[in-house]
Order: structure tokens, then C-alpha cells, then sequence
């Protein structure tokens, strides 16, 4: 399957699971999670880290994590990414790490994590496609929080 066919397939499953969505944003997270790992083999590390007081928290993930469960502000790309207020691409031995914020307003609520290897799987496409997912918890946070 092409990459730009598994993408809209994940996109369409992702939605309709939006639409569905009875509980918190935090099933949403879960199933964006395992749907990401599950279907794309050089995902090798999906996960979603929120934002606590001084600090990011890993709420989930699938995959081998290389990063503490707890993230301290100022330390590492989770922090480059918050302070960018943007995508964090980095090239890294084998393998690309891509941090995503996402925001409810002005106020980050977290970061999606993925890990790609070999390096060269995660291209400009799977960036955009982090990015909808993205601006997607951002909605959703907005509608859950009203």
C-alpha cells in the first residue's frame, strides 16, 4: 500500500473514532497512540506526552520509549518544541524523532512523539499528517472543555 493511501486510511479511522468519542480526549489520545503503531512499521515509537506543572508527562505510548516518564521544562526536544512553538524534526543515528505541540489557545496541553526508523520513513507527508493530528486534539480539547 502506498504510504499516501495508508495515511488517508488512518486519517478515516481516526475521524470516525473522533466522531464516536463518548469520553474524555484521553480515548482519543489512546487510539491515536495504537493506531499509529499498529499500522505503520516504521513508527517505531508513539506517544503523547501532557504537560503537568514544570514538567511533561507521558500519558501513553507504544513502542520502546527512550525518554523518561517525566520530562523536566528546559530539558530536552519536548522543551525545543514547546519554545518553537512548532514541529521538532531531528535526525538522530538511524532514526527521526518528531516532537508536535498542540495548544488549547495560547496554553500547550502536549506533544505527540513519533519515532521513525530507518531514518528516511518519516518524511514531509507523515509531518503534516502529525500536524491534523494535532490541530485535531486541539478541537477536541476545546469541545471537551466547554
Amino acid at each position: 500500500m502506498r504510504k499516501s493511501d495508508l495515511l488517508d486510511e488512518l486519517r478515516s479511522e481516526i475521524g470516525v473514532m473522533s466522531d464516536k468519542m463518548d469520553g474524555g480526549i484521553e480515548e482519543l489520545y489512546h487510539f491515536v497512540i495504537e493506531c499509529l503503531y499498529e499500522k505503520v512499521a516504521a513508527y517505531q515509537f508513539v506517544g503523547i506526552y501532557l504537560t503537568k506543572p514544570y514538567m511533561f508527562e507521558c500519558l501513553g505510548y507504544a513502542g520502546a520509549n527512550p525518554y523518561p516518564y517525566r520530562v523536566r521544562f528546559g530539558e530536552g526536544l519536548h522543551s525545543l518544541a514547546a519554545a518553537r512553538g512548532g514541529v521538532v524534526r531531528e535526525q538522530r543515528g538511524k532514526r527521526t524523532e518528531v516532537f508536535v505541540p498542540f495548544y488549547r489557545g495560547h496554553h500547550l496541553i502536549g506533544e505527540l512523539v513519533v519515532i521513525g526508523e530507518p531514518s528516511d520513513q518519516i518524511d514531509e507527508e507523515d509531518i503534516a499528517f502529525f500536524c491534523e493530528l494535532a490541530s485535531l486534539f486541539e478541537s477536541k480539547s476545546e469541545e471537551c472543555n466547554s
